[in-house]
């Protein structure tokens, strides 16, 4: 399996909320490197560590620290000052090593002045391990480690890297202009794209450091920070995503509400709510954030479908479905805007929507959809009863988003999330949240998500967590009285201690 660096962190996060430290991950890496090196260079006595500022830097502190376990003798190189340590867990181990004056030499090579010391003093050693970048870097090394890089290539000793040759590009399948020439690579937990490439592919080794499975299989805390792009400081009204929500009918006026307040409480900067103007004075007076349109007549018909459609040409993404009904009509206005919507346009379909494309799931295939059922409406959509263990339903659901190239949660006690590639469950939620209206809640929370993130499974996967952490909150306050509305007033306590 080939991770990404944005699957990396998530993963870190996903384990750190599972109760595994960073810093016991950073030992597990560092322990793991040096066996592999002590493994693949016997005749290694003399080792020099060459180490950056980052994590990829502490995981090199611990292997320092493991090879003069192993009877080696170390010198270890910080490339850059201690003041640029940016991670706890690599300051820690760093701290450890200026205690062991026996056994490990330390040299600071603050800035590229002194490169020529590392030139010296790489002169006697057996063998470099770089341990310099990871694999956070997109852009070309900066000092000194651009010159660290250039001097340890030149030293004509064997070279050992961490994680991968520092320099490189992790999610880029090929070599960069400027990194290290490693004849191994232990990389860590998956390979990466950029060792995929003939040359590197051949010298790596993956190394297990202990990540349990459910940090990849059950959604967390990193899926939910992924799914939110950083703002641009400079950014204006309608950059942060524009979700539309199409819904209402004479019968349910509170769903669409539900959805676009939802919307707005998950950081959209601009939610329409387009419902009958049967219920469009009642929906008005919920509150003055709620953004309305009205359409003519009791239910939303085919009649509406170019009023939809234009509205949606500036719009991010549209939920369709909350409240709107099972009326023939709407079910004809429903197959005829989804069918009309643009390919690239990221569509939410919900629940009675979910019901109307039923006669139809060819649609599904040339769009860019999430479709949220419970699992009686999966069964309407798909014909088949879902397993009650959920480890069961991952797998079929899996097959069913295969088959028809599309993005699928299926809301139950544990939410599964699948697209064509991925399948994840989410276990957070609250028994309080059978309530009615959550679901609608969930719809506007990944409305405004897709808008915002081009990575649908994402999307859903974030939604998902997202709105079960708000449901638990709300429960430490009402328990199984809590209301959609509960829910709703939680989800920015849930981003923000996410983002902290």
């Amino acid at each position: 399996m080939v991770i990404t660096s944005e699957e990396v962190r998530i993963i870190d996060e996903n384990s750190e909320e599972l109760g595994l430290s960073v810093l016991q991950l950073m030992e597990n890496a560092g322990a793991a490197g040096a066996r592999v090196a002590a493994k693949e260079y016997p005749n290694a006595k003399f080792i020099a560590v060459c180490c950056g500022t980052g994590n990829n830097g502490g995981d090199g502190m611990v292997l320092a620290r493991h090879l003069v376990s192993m009877n080696k003798k170390v010198r270890l190189f910080l490339i850059g000052s201690k003041s640029k340590i940016r991670s706890h867990a690599a300051l820690t181990n760093f701290n450890i090593l200026t205690q062991l004056e026996h056994s490990i030499e330390i040299i600071i090579i603050s800035d590229s002045s002194l490169i020529k010391i590392l030139e010296e003093k790489l002169s006697d050693v057996d063998l470099i391990i770089d341990s310099l970048l990871g694999i956070g870097l997109t852009n070309e090394p900066y000092e000194p480690i651009k010159s660290a890089i250039k001097t340890i290539n030149k030293a004509n000793k064997s070279i050992f890297a961490v994680d991968l040759p520092s320099g490189m590009w992790s999610d880029q399948p090929k070599k960069t202009k400027l990194m290290i020439n490693a004849d191994k690579i232990a990389t860590f937990h998956d390979t990466k794209p950029c060792l995929t490439i003939k040359g590197l592919q051949e010298k790596t080794i993956i190394c297990s450091i202990g990540v349990p499975p459910e940090a990849e299989l059950f959604v967390g805390k990193g899926d939910l920070r992924a799914a939110f792009p950083n703002r641009k400081t400079d950014s204006h009204k309608g950059e942060n995503g524009m979700v539309l929500v199409v819904g209402g009918s004479l019968k349910y006026s509170g769903a669409p509400v539900l959805t676009s307040r939802a919307a707005l409480r998950a950081g959209a900067d601009l939610v329409i709510t387009c419902i009958p103007e049967s219920i469009a004075s009642s929906v008005r007076s919920d509150s003055p954030n709620m953004i309305v349109k009205s359409l003519q007549g009791d239910y939303l018909t085919k009649k509406h479908t170019a009023t939809i459609l234009e509205q949606l040409k500036k719009f991010d993404s549209m939920v369709i479905g909350p409240g709107i009904s099972e009326n023939p009509e709407t079910i004809e206005f429903v197959l005829d805007v989804i069918k009309k919507t643009p390919s690239d346009k990221p569509l939410i379909i919900d629940a009675d929507a979910l019901k109307a494309i039923s006669t139809d799931l060819s649609i599904l295939k040339s769009k860019k959809i999430v479709l949220t059922p419970h699992m009686g409406e999966f069964k309407i959509l798909f014909g088949e009863k879902l397993s009650n263990n959920w480890f069961d339903r991952k797998v079929r659901v899996f097959e069913i988003a295969q088959k028809y190239n599309t993005t699928i949660l299926l809301k139950g006690k544990y939410d599964v999330i699948s697209d064509v590639r991925s399948s994840k469950i989410n276990r957070t939620g609250h028994v309080g949240m059978t309530v009615g209206g959550t679901g609608d809640v969930l719809a506007g929370i990944l409305g405004t998500l897709s808008a915002i993130n081009a990575n649908l499974f994402r999307a859903a996967s974030a939604s998902s967590y997202l709105t079960g952490k708000a449901g638990e909150l709300a429960a430490e306050d009402f328990g199984n009285s809590l209301l959609a509305t509960d829910v709703i007033e939680k989800i920015p306590e849930v981003i923000l201690s996410v983002k902290k």
